[in-house]
């Protein structure tokens, strides 16, 4: 088909004046509106006058403006057929920025009727409407089809009414039209007539009242906020979310499901629950579906983004169930979301209404527990802080301080601080961005806290610079030990961050009795990783007070006089233990743990005694020395607590505490 008109032309014919507050189109003033401002609108149309009603009113009014901008502007083209005047229609209805109406060539039908068709991408109706009510189950773009068929009436000269056939607000590639003159739809578009009949607001004002419309929504309006004050009065009470989710799941008469913004369920109930009819399974509830699957992005968008509730199909989700989904928001942020199920039947705008309010509850309790949650953090992180720097007027006061956090001074505690091993080379990983330093303590701190549950301790969990304090109580029946403890966090953290191959090390102070303990017990197990870390280990775990008066020494020595110290005390038998595969460091391990005694050394190493004794001479022969001499006895004794270190070993640190053997 021949294109001999340009929208070139139609651009010479605006003339913008903003220093006059007026812009023409030709001779016709026009307006410059924004696409969010008319989708409002057209949003308050149908939630005050119903669809119908709304649609009626927008196609009628579109059509009139439609007809009246065509026929402004025909008179400046040469038209020479219904061909050129189609595609001045579809330039005209572009250029207003309605949409990109791209015309398809007229044709002859079967029956030898006149028929247009055309597609059109990116209409701002159907973005507003996706983005207020969500996905549509008809054709929404009311404005574009009234629009287009007033302009092609005026163009051709007798009424020519445009339909849409396909539109992407419900799922359709791109908006499809097609369009004929009166004479030629013939009966089929008798159905539409009544949209393009002349209306007035009035008119439709009485004929929603005539249809009940205005006044059942203003029922709903009063039942939506009598719903409100009940659930809001419940938080006030101090209820919980899932108390809150069965009213609001009761009031509404269907599933509700609350999840963090993480997806992890907050609350979850539905009437059906006792029998479990009609119940969905969790895992099938979660707003996740949405952002796991890229045909939703328009939905998630309006979730996230926008912060509006959409509405997910049954077709669209191909699941049994359609699904209201708000987001729980605060001011900006997000805390999550609430959805409503429904197995058959439509979301009413009371559905919608209620949902919304609920939300806003929601919103408000999540915060509040929040708050709550936060504030108990702070305040047990006071704690510890008094603790560990002895920053209290009595010990009764602290005792009093950590009872209202709900711990018992008066039972012994431990303490264990946790130092991530090579915390430089995190903070590269990590780009040295705060947010993401801040979320891998607060993981590490749930690790831990994994750990303490696992091993069935009670005990506090706080970030203290790039170390983790744990505070436990010392329970007389439980069967895992500090240092038990410290290698089951060493084990969850390997797995939990076993991408990173993050690994830490541990220090343990001395068993704390009193509140005034705690500072020295503090200080012992920072003394513990600085041992750790001077000697240039990883992934260890040492307690303090298992080091006894080798703990001074350590402490307030150079460690590298330290490694030479014990290279020179065990130097050969380390030699010989590598050459020959033989476990002499070990046996004299052993032997001191065990205070000398070669019996019960000997059953530690599953040997006989005189095997045992065999070894301790291969010992005395290799080293050069005599384990008789008192003088030597302690040097090399200190080697192996050096060793120890070195090692890692959980039996090998927690050796025997005499050091006069």
């Amino acid at each position: 088909m021949k294109v001999i008109i340009q929208d070139i032309h139609l651009k010479r014919m605006l003339r913008l004046q903003p220093e006059a507050g007026k812009n023409y189109l030709n001779n016709m003033r026009v307006l410059i509106l924004n696409t969010h401002s008319v989708g409002i609108l057209r949003k308050n149309l149908i939630i005050n006058l119903g669809t119908e009603q709304a649609k009626r009113l927008i196609i009628s009014y579109s059509f009139a403006c439609g007809y009246h901008d065509a026929e402004s502007t025909m008179h400046d083209f040469s038209l020479k057929d219904k061909n050129e005047s189609y595609q001045l229609g579809t330039l005209l209805h572009t250029f207003i920025g309605m949409v990109h109406a791209t015309p398809l060539e007229i044709h002859l039908n079967k029956d030898k009727t006149k028929c247009i068709e055309g597609i059109w991408y990116d209409s701002y109706e159907a973005e507003n409407h996706i983005k207020h009510f969500g996905p549509a189950t008809e054709p929404v773009c009311w404005s574009l089809a009234g629009y287009a068929s007033g302009i092609m009436s005026a163009l051709w000269g007798e009424l020519t009414i445009i339909k849409e056939v396909a539109c992407i607000a419900k799922g359709d590639p791109y908006c499809r039209y097609i369009g004929k003159t009166m004479a030629h739809w013939g009966d089929e578009i008798l159905p539409d007539l009544h949209y393009y009949q002349g209306t007035n607001l009035g008119e439709t004002l009485e004929q929603s009242h005539d249809n009940e419309n205005i006044s059942e929504q203003n029922t709903a309006l009063k039942q939506s906020i009598v719903i409100h004050e009940q659930i809001n009065r419940m938080v006030l009470d101090g209820d919980n979310l899932l108390a809150i989710a069965s009213k609001v799941s009761q009031i509404i008469g269907g599933t509700i499901f609350v999840e963090d913004q993480s997806f992890r369920p907050v609350a979850y109930f539905s009437p059906t629950m006792a029998t479990g009819k009609d119940l969905p399974a969790q895992g099938d509830c979660s707003t996740r579906d949405i952002f796991n699957n890229w045909s939703h992005n328009l939905l998630a968008s309006t979730l996230i983004q926008e912060k509006r509730t959409i509405i997910l199909s049954a077709e669209t989700s191909k699941k049994p169930f359609a699904r209201l989904i708000s987001p729980i928001v605060i001011g900006q942020d997000l805390l999550g979301y609430v959805s409503f199920f429904k197995t058959s039947g439509k979301f009413t705008w009371l559905d919608r209404v209620t949902l919304e309010r609920a939300a806003a509850v929601f919103a408000l309790k999540m915060r509040q527990t929040r708050t709550v949650a936060e504030t108990e953090a702070r305040l047990k992180v006071d704690l510890v802080e008094d603790l560990i720097k002895g920053n209290f007027d009595s010990e009764t006061s602290i005792i009093e301080k950590a009872s209202c956090l709900g711990y018992n001074l008066n039972q012994p505690h431990n303490l264990l601080i946790i130092n991530v091993d090579k915390f430089k080379t995190l903070i590269d990983l990590f780009g040295g961005v705060e947010k993401q330093l801040l979320r891998f303590k607060n993981l590490l701190c749930n690790t831990v806290n994994l750990a303490l549950d696992a091993c069935s301790l009670h005990g506090t969990v706080t970030a203290k610079g790039n170390n983790v304090i744990v505070i436990t109580e010392l329970d007389p029946n439980a069967t895992c030990t500090s240092t038990d403890l410290a290698h089951a966090i060493q084990e969850r953290v390997r797995q939990r961050f076993l991408k990173q191959k993050i690994t830490v090390s541990i220090g343990i102070g001395r068993t704390c009795h009193t509140p005034s303990d705690f500072e020295l017990s503090y200080q012992e197990a920072r003394r513990a990783l600085t041992i750790i870390k001077g000697l240039n280990q990883t992934d260890t775990v040492v307690s303090y007070d298992n080091l006894g008066i080798y703990g001074l020494l350590f402490y307030n020595t150079n460690q590298q006089n330290l490694l030479d110290f014990m290279k020179k005390q065990l130097g050969k038998l380390l030699e010989y233990d590598a050459k020959y595969q033989s476990q002499l460091v070990e046996t004299l391990h052993l032997y001191f743990r065990h205070d000398g005694n070669i019996k019960d050394a000997a059953d530690a190493a599953a040997v006989t005694p005189s095997g045992f004794k065999y070894r301790l001479g291969k010992i005395s022969e290799v080293g050069s020395f005599n384990l008789k001499e008192s003088d030597k006895r302690f040097d090399l004794q200190m080697a192996l607590k050096i060793w120890c270190i070195l090692e890692g070993d959980r039996d090998r640190v927690c050796f025997n505490k005499n050091p006069n053997i």
